[in-house]
């Protein structure tokens, strides 16, 4: 027998002797079939793990696969709340919503995002590429779970879309215009302003109205008024980051509680991302964001409270007495160019029509109106001969503001992320960190236009100019359109062209001790080393030297009592894990702590039908703890307080006869404190507060000594779940916002959202205690729709699973590969 290789020699010999002879029987060899080729691989893959109360943990080797497979965990539990939001972002609410939606909404978002091609070529095009690819993969999986569901099988229930008619296929441009629209919130999404730009109706006569002393004191008060709109007091957050010199074990300790909307926008839901070997990073997104907001990895963690430094700037500017539509600029004159936006609306009947508006633009931005604040701010020109035009910084964050969260997620020390914040991608918010090498970071590092008190000098307009500082705390800066002196500056360490202060120029501490903000400025992020020196617009609420929040105030003063150990929650000071959940949940009311003897004082002394409500109040914890009662009293009495003497804007009672012992700027956390019992107006007033407080409960059939878990509650399905806390106005640190209506306070609205308490050990895996106060799904048939929410009813927590073994012995269900092709 030949070998096994010999026969192919053969026939190769034979064909050869074939070709040499004379015959024509020449031999042709077949010609092999081509290989054939590989199945082409998927351009999409994900693999998602869901461990206990439904948070996803997904893993792919790039960005495009890692959207695909957040995008479509976050589909599976809020599919509906996306596209919701989508509906609004893109403009077409009106149109394909009716009466839910807003067209007026449609008209601004439509004008501010402008031609949707210019868009993408300006905003989008200039994103990095592994920004572009989270969003397209992120769209990809949202889509594929639409496509898999059917419409027909959405969720059902308050938040569900099932069946609807509005329901559609979604593209990346839809995600980007959602992701902007979130960015504007604080700028030209904000109410005060969304009106003022929607308000301008184009020239008119001014009449010959002259501004009178009376008529300025008018201004004086409609502008703190407008400083009152540009903040809820009912929103806002909580922030703490420990350094070692402060926690028991030498590590870090991170607490972060963002006081955020439960539900739609804004509202959170928690998921685990990784890309070996690029990023592993956990904690919370926002609807409609593929990436981590709030969250940790191996070795920092991170949280944000909102700031409320200035993030525009109102331009003054002189028009030709010629021609309305154009005005002064270096001598020369600008044109103010119509911008006619039409969007549909859908009517009772399903008909269509067109609704149109003419925006005005300037170089500057939209011409605005403030005539919803007062008829002295009405018309073009207004009663100085000037029109005010509006500046949006956030308008162009875009570009930077995605990759600077990406950057953030795959820190591996402080130093990284500081420079991955340097970006100045961040819209809105102050950034507080902390470490496993028990470091602590706080910082303003934002938006802010670079407006130095030398530019407010000698740009700052007259009256309506400095009217307008006055009444906000520099927060409005009206500058001189007229001229480019008045620009905002230029730092060589910001974003070529922003116009913003650079990150080096803004308020910022890294220390081995504490950070803490609830939203008041950065004055007092350490309450013992205050930082001073920078201007007003970085921090025109509770500014320095100024009053603070009753919830700044508690915040610090329960840091000081966990240093010292005197707060009853563990016999050893300095801060633990434990401990600082425990720090959390105390439901203190600060308010209370601080004025409730003068109160009761008062009740002593008086005729007056509120005995009741007195005695009540005598007994109660000074809690909003669930079997607290009488909180309920004092939250309606408050609320009246505030009504007659609070400041909304910077979110205070303000008042020189009230309190018994003054604001003192050298003991900020401490006073104001006490009422002035002596004082026969405070007792009218608090009588009268009771009076009211204990008619108001009355009236909506709420006992006056009720548990408050028995009269706030959330309703899930058929189920009351109990809900601890109470409004951040009453100086509770856990805030909860809530509305009195027949039977209590149903279904809160915002506060205690996402909650993190994270620190480290000697091992790889951060330790992670979280909860999602509203839970995560929003479909009545998922078994993710309450139980977060009932845990943090019982003061519990859920521990985060970071580490791999931790997530194979917590993982419920199978593993999900998904693949496109």
């Amino acid at each position: 027998m030949l070998p096994k290789h010999l026969p192919w020699l053969a026939a190769l010999l034979l064909a050869g002797l074939a070709a040499c002879s004379d015959s024509d029987n020449t031999f042709v060899p077949e010609t092999p079939e081509p290989p054939i080729p590989p199945e082409p691989g998927p351009t999409l893959s994900a693999e998602i793990r869901r461990t206990e109360f439904g948070i996803p943990h997904v893993r792919a080797n790039d960005w495009g696969s890692l959207g695909y497979g957040i995008g479509y965990a976050y589909a599976q539990d809020n599919f509906c709340v996306v596209m919701r939001e989508v509906i609004f972002s893109i403009g077409r609410s009106a149109e394909l919503l009716g009466e839910e939606g807003n067209v007026n909404d449609d008209l601004l978002f439509t004008y501010l995002n402008g031609d949707l091609e210019t868009f993408e070529q300006e905003v989008i095009a200039q994103q990095p590429q592994r920004v572009r690819d989270l969003n397209e993969g992120y769209v990809a999986g949202i889509n594929r779970y639409l496509e898999e569901t059917g419409v027909e099988n959405l969720p059902e229930g308050d938040l569900g879309c099932r069946d609807a008619d509005w329901v559609f296929p979604i593209t990346s441009t839809d995600i980007a215009l959602l992701q902007r629209r979130q960015a504007l919130r604080g700028s030209s999404g904000n109410g005060t302003f969304s009106q003022a730009i929607l308000a301008t109706e184009g020239p008119s006569d001014g009449g010959d109205i002259i501004l009178t002393s009376e008529g300025e004191q008018q201004l004086r008060r409609a502008f703190r008024k407008i400083g009152e709109t540009l903040r809820d007091p009912d929103l806002g957050s909580n922030a703490l980051a420990a350094g070692r010199d402060i926690t028991q074990t030498g590590t870090g300790l991170l607490l972060g509680n963002p006081h955020q909307p439960w539900f739609g926008e804004g509202a959170w839901y928690q998921a685990h991302l990784t890309i070996p070997g690029e990023v592993d990073v956990a904690g919370a997104v926002l609807h409609g964001f593929p990436y981590i907001g709030i969250g940790f990895n191996k070795d920092l963690a991170w949280t944000h409270t909102v700031s409320i430094a200035n993030r525009y700037s109102l331009y003054e500017l002189e028009l030709n007495p010629d021609n309305p539509l154009q005005y002064f600029y270096d001598g020369e004159l600008r044109d103010i160019v119509p911008v006619e936006i039409t969007v549909q609306s859908r009517q009772a009947d399903g008909t269509l029509v067109d609704v149109s508006k003419t925006f005005y633009e300037s170089q500057f931005g939209p011409i605005v109106n403030f005539a919803e604040v007062s008829p002295l701010l009405d018309g073009w020109p207004l009663i100085t001969g000037t029109i005010l035009a509006f500046k949006d910084a956030n308008l162009s964050t875009d570009q930077r503001g995605s990759d600077q969260y990406l950057e953030k997620a795959s820190a591996a020390n402080l130093d990284e992320y500081l420079d991955a914040i340097s970006a100045l991608g961040n819209p809105v918010f102050h950034e507080i960190v902390a470490d496993r090498n028990g470091e602590a970071f706080y910082g303003d590092i934002s938006v802010i236009p670079f407006v130095d008190q030398a530019k407010i000098d000698s740009c700052l307009t007259a009256p309506i100019g400095q009217l307008l500082a006055d009444g906000t705390t520099n927060v409005l800066i009206t500058l001189d359109g007229s001229t480019s002196d008045c620009e905002w500056g230029v730092d060589p360490e910001a974003p070529e062209g922003s116009g913003l202060f650079g990150p080096s120029a803004l308020p910022q501490l890294r220390t081995t001790d504490y950070v803490g903000n609830s939203n008041n400025s950065y004055w007092l992020s350490d309450a013992n080393n205050p930082l001073t020196g920078f201007p007003t617009t970085m921090g025109p609420v509770g500014y320095e030297g100024l009053q603070q929040f009753l919830r700044t105030r508690i915040g610090h003063i329960m840091v000081e009592e966990r240093r010292q150990a005197t707060d009853g929650l563990d016999d050893s000071p300095l801060f633990t894990l434990e401990n600082l959940k425990a720090f959390m949940y105390e439901n203190r009311v600060y308010g209370a702590e601080i004025t409730l003897d003068d109160v009761l004082t008062i009740c002593e002394g008086t005729a007056a039908p509120i005995g009741d409500a007195c005695d009540v109040l005598a007994a109660w914890d000074q809690k909003v703890d669930l079997d607290s009662r009488g909180a309920q009293v004092w939250k309606e009495f408050w609320a009246v307080i505030r009504r007659e003497l609070g400041n909304s804007f910077q979110n205070i009672v303000e008042s020189d006869r009230f309190w018994a012992v003054d604001f003192d700027p050298a003991d900020p956390l401490n006073t104001p404190a006490g009422i002035d019992v002596d004082d026969a107006a405070n007792r009218d007033l608090v009588i009268n507060a009771l009076l009211e407080a204990r008619g108001q409960l009355q009236a909506n059939n709420v006992a006056l000594d009720a548990p408050w878990g028995e009269v706030q509650f959330l309703e899930r399905g058929n189920e009351n779940v109990p809900i601890h806390g109470g409004q951040g106005t009453l100086g509770i640190y856990g805030a909860i916002s809530s509305r009195l209506s027949d039977g209590g306070y149903r279904n809160p609205s915002s506060g205690n959202s996402y909650i993190q308490v994270v620190t480290w050990d000697e091992s790889e895996c951060p330790i992670a205690d979280v909860i999602l106060v509203p839970s995560q799904s929003t479909d009545p048939a998922s078994p993710h729709f309450a139980d977060q929410t009932r845990l943090y009813s019982n003061k519990e927590w859920v521990r985060f699973p970071f580490c791999e073994a931790d997530i194979e012995a917590n993982q419920i269900g199978e593993t999900l590969v998904l693949e496109a092709f």
